[in-house]
């Protein structure tokens, strides 16, 4: 595998995908492993961002070049062999494009055709890397708002493995909770809101907010943790069982 870490401890990973950027509230780091996600390059391009890996399907930034073909489908599977013709439809369900780890080239060529999306096929590029803090850009907005919503899926799938994600809009990032505590500094201020992932999530407990909240169960089919209030104080929110995504104003660095 093209391992972009060897010995650093904490590892933070860059995302910068296609849809609306607004810019990072955050310097690059030197260590940082960056990944630009199809279109996303060129907001890489625009704000002087070098990536390590460049990856995506290419139907938003015309690449020419060569670069590693991680395809569950070959050209038998995406073309009638006898017409050469595209085929009308296709059973791929339950493959991934990401059929092996090794990435001998920065360039990332993933099939058009295929289940996942750009940044979810990304995301497992960074958690086998071994990152475990993921920050992605340019993942809401757009056009699609379908992409939108599964960039949320990607969060909960990102919880799920036991790692951070943190998916930023023009003021607002969401990230997603399970089965544990997350707390935030006084310096934190506007709305707060948490929403269940999974059908159900049981006791969640939130401290330190304008409105306190004492072991409820939140519901994926009602939408009543809206607009909670940072007061200035150091505050938490927890919950016993289940995924919350959550969203609040970004920290400038």
């Amino acid at each position: 595998m093209r391992r972009i870490y060897a010995e650093q401890k904490e590892k933070r990973a860059i995302l910068i995908a296609a849809g609306s950027f607004y810019g990072l509230p955050f310097s690059v780091k030197k260590d940082d492993l960056v990944i630009a996600i199809d279109g996303g390059m060129k907001y890489c391009e625009e704000k002087g961002i070098k990536p390590d890996f460049l990856l995506g399907d290419f139907d938003s930034y015309p690449f020419g070049g060569e670069g590693a073909l991680l395809s569950s489908a070959g050209p038998k599977n995406l073309f009638d062999g006898a017409k050469g013709q595209e085929q009308e439809q296709y059973a791929i369900f339950g493959q991934s494009s990401l059929t092996r780890k090794e990435y001998d080239s920065a360039v990332i060529r993933l099939p058009r055709i295929k289940n996942e999306t750009d940044l979810h096929a990304a995301i497992q590029v960074a958690l086998e890397q071994e990152v475990r803090e993921i920050h992605i850009f340019g993942g809401l907005g757009g056009s699609r708002m379908d992409h939108s919503y599964a960039a949320l899926q990607s969060l909960a799938y990102l919880t799920a493995s036991g790692a951070e994600g943190y998916l930023y809009g023009e003021k607002q990032v969401f990230t997603a909770l399970k089965n544990g505590t997350k707390t935030f500094s006084k310096e934190y201020k506007g709305y707060f809101s948490a929403f269940s992932f999974t059908e159900e999530s049981k006791g969640v407990t939130e401290k330190g907010f304008k409105y306190l909240v004492e072991n409820v169960s939140l519901s994926s089919t009602e939408p009543v943790g809206v607009s909670n209030e940072f007061i200035g104080k150091e505050a938490e929110i927890s919950v016993e069982n289940g995924i919350l995504i959550l969203c609040y104003e970004v920290l400038q660095a």
